[in-house]
């Protein structure tokens, strides 16, 4: 008689496992060193002031100033994430410098008279190369995600725009200029950090990422230029009451308020919940 060897240990099972779902993207992080956490701070302060001195003008000739402008708004957005975010992918490190041996004693080839030689010649080079590399692994990401948000973010958001009540027939350099402003706003900093991750995107048009700086400062964007509107209907007869001026003085506020918020220890890595089953599915992804 054969013997059963269903259920000896270490048997495969015929039954095919389903995928495992992958994991939610953690909330992201201000780079530790002092430069970031001071600038991180000082940046949504930038915006608006940007925005504050620039308003008068924006009231005057909204096309032309949301034009120029523009170049601006790209550049800090930029510059922000070079400085102060994690590129997609990377792990934010702490340490300087090499661990040393276990048993307390140096490594022949790590010291003596040769080797301060050698480093003297060849140090400076070394960390000039280093810091070109660092740079451009930071400032390459930062251009795809500036692409990503031109490309992708801008007409979706015009699309939106529209369907929100923006002029289909007039107005449709207003709307696509307002569109790019916002996806700068919103969008650079998410695709930079996160890439074209889908589980990621999911959260953010289902508003169910876990807050931080950047998911902060995208919805702050979005609700901000959604309160933004309300004056627009308004009988009040008043010149800054034109599309899409209010939507971008809300959406600018919203930034600034959302970033710093999103940081907070109240509300970092917390999540937006709707209904009671989606916190018990979201407790069940946790664990």
């Amino acid at each position: 008689m054969a013997p059963d060897t269903s259920s000896a240990p270490g048997a495969s099972s015929s039954t095919p496992q389903p995928p495992d779902e992958k994991p939610s993207a953690p909330p992201v992080n201000i780079l530790p060193s002092l430069i970031p956490r001071i600038y991180s701070i000082a940046h949504p302060a930038l915006l608006l002031a940007l925005g504050a001195t620039r308003f008068e003008a924006v009231v005057a000739d909204p096309t032309k100033e949301l034009l120029s402008t523009l170049p601006w708004l790209t550049l800090v957005q930029i510059f922000y994430v070079i400085i102060c975010l994690p590129p997609a992918g990377s792990i934010p490190s702490t340490e300087t410098s090499a661990p040393a041996p276990a048993d307390g004693k140096s490594s022949p080839r790590s010291s003596g008279p040769g080797v301060a030689v050698r480093h003297g010649k060849h140090g400076k080079r070394k960390q000039h190369a280093n810091s070109w590399t660092c740079i451009w692994s930071r400032l390459l990401p930062a251009l795809l995600s500036l692409s990503v948000t031109f490309a992708l973010a801008t007409p979706v958001l015009t699309i939106l725009l529209v369907l929100f009540g923006a002029p289909l027939t007039t107005h449709n350099s207003e709307t696509v200029l307002c569109a790019v402003h916002l996806a700068v706003l919103s969008a650079t900093a998410l695709a930079y950090t996160h890439g074209l991750d889908r589980v990621v995107w999911n959260e953010v048009w289902g508003i169910s990422r876990p807050a931080d700086a950047v998911w902060g400062s995208a919805l702050g964007t979005g609700l901000g230029a959604w309160f933004g509107a309300i004056p627009i209907p308004l009988d009040w007869d008043r010149p800054w009451q034109a599309f899409p001026i209010t939507i971008l003085v809300g959406a600018y506020i919203g930034y600034a308020v959302g970033s710093l918020l999103g940081r907070t220890p109240l509300v970092y890595g917390k999540r937006v919940k709707f209904t009671a089953e989606e916190v018990c599915e979201t407790e069940k992804k946790t664990n």
